[in-house]
């Protein structure tokens, strides 16, 4: 017999220490910080709770990632608070990149963090979290998805073509949480596609946050948005090359499209009743990382005012950083007995995300941006082509060198694992 599900529900606006400096952008580093707000950042949290086990606790955040730090610092206190297990506790970001640094352990040119805005992160999550596990709404569960082509291969735009086209996962998967009487208590929507059509230095959620306070603001209880594999996916906004940036305005229009399209789920869309089936588990792995310069090219390069020299800087103050092993985190939640996500403390491009729902049918979803950040998790025809992702992220996010193409293989053991 089905365990009956029991939820609550919770959304906040994040404090923000005004002026505050923002992440995302190593372009936007000299802007210093700012004080203009376009749109809040909203922490949404859903309980999960079954008679059988510990309740589940899934928080979706306008931030651009939960660094790994301050992730542990958050699941450590709520299971010292709550008695409930930090395993149960997700925590995912929306990859918003119009918010301040989450983290304190990646490279100050893509944000500096700020102890202020931190410390109300974590007060701020913990209370949520409170309030969410208070609920005690009797709830079924409904699936649907709908095509929303929101996002395109950057790399191919970027590049006029160079690089080979990906075909993007458009899909929209819709996780409706209904009372007995009927209400959508929540919803969970799932998409891929960055959220960087805001550039200038002030703070927006950018069209995922405007999407999901559309749909709140329409009777969808609290919408959490849930950030797939969109690692080489940007939004539709190019022009020959060139990425136009977007005011707020276009930026509601932009997230309104996605809010129009899962409206339309929920006034007439077909919808699937699923078995409640509420677990979790985590593990990390390793993924390689071979390509290390000797602590002796580091101090050569410590002396440089850039990006490189940052970094450089970075390693040799933690030498057990620059030596030790790359790690990722995994957590599975699986929600349904036909419906799991699977969440990686990582950014994943497209290929990751196609292959679990292939894999699964459609059971499994990837997620990035989960309960830490690590770096890009790329393929092997990615790192031969080089760019961004391959050659110069691993050196924003801290990392102490660059992957080779066995990265996609480690990935996808993983990911069949996790399967």
């Amino acid at each position: 017999m089905t365990a009956p599900l029991t939820i609550g529900a919770d959304r906040t606006d994040l404090p923000l220490p005004l002026p505050i400096r923002l992440a995302g952008f190593a372009a936007r580093a000299a802007d210093g910080p700012t004080d203009r707000v376009l749109a809040p950042l909203r922490l949404r949290t859903l309980a999960l709770g079954t008679d059988h086990d510990q309740p589940v606790v899934l928080v979706s955040a306008d931030l651009l990632f939960w660094g790994d730090d301050v992730a542990d610092l958050i699941k450590d206190q709520f299971e010292a608070e709550f008695g409930i297990g930090r395993d149960h506790l997700i925590l995912h970001a929306t990859h918003t990149h119009s918010g301040p640094q989450a983290g304190r352990r990646f490279l100050p040119a893509l944000g500096e963090p700020d102890d202020r805005f931190l410390d109300l992160l974590i007060d701020t999550t913990l209370a949520s979290a409170k309030r969410a596990l208070a609920g005690q709404d009797r709830v079924t569960i409904e699936r649907s998805s709908i095509m929303v082509p929101l996002g395109v291969d950057r790399r191919h735009a970027r590049t006029g073509g160079a690089h080979p086209l990906t075909e993007i996962d458009h899909e929209a998967t819709v996780i409706r949480f209904r009372t007995e009487a009927g209400d959508c208590a929540a919803l969970l929507v799932q998409h891929a596609c960055h959220p960087v059509l805001h550039h200038d230095n002030a703070i927006t959620s950018d069209f995922s946050g405007a999407a999901m306070s559309a749909l709140e603001d329409d009777g969808a209880g609290v919408a959490l948005y849930l950030q797939g594999c969109c690692g080489d996916v940007n939004p539709d906004h190019y022009r020959g090359v060139e990425f136009l940036g977007a005011d707020q305005p276009a930026i509601e229009e932009f997230g309104g499209r996605l809010a129009a399209a899962v409206g339309g789920l929920l006034s007439h869309g077909d919808w699937r009743a699923e078995a409640p089936a509420v677990t979790v588990s985590e593990h990390p792995f390793e993924v390689p990382v071979p390509d290390r310069i000797p602590i002796e090219e580091l101090r050569g390069l410590a002396d440089r005012d850039d990006a490189r020299g940052e970094w450089a800087r970075l390693m040799l103050a933690d030498p057990d950083r620059h030596a030790g092993p790359v790690t990722v985190r995994l957590t599975r939640l699986t929600l349904t007995e036909s419906t799991r996500f699977i969440g990686l403390s990582a950014e994943l491009v497209t290929r990751f995300g196609r292959y679990t729902k292939e894999r699964s049918g459609g059971a499994a979803i990837t997620l990035g941006y989960t309960n830490g950040m690590t770096g890009y998790l790329i393929t092997a025809e990615q790192v031969a082509q080089g760019g961004y992702e391959p050659a110069e992220s691993p050196y924003y996010f801290g990392m102490p060198g660059r992957f080779d193409p066995s990265i996609e293989d480690v990935v996808l053991a993983e990911l069949d694992r996790a399967l």
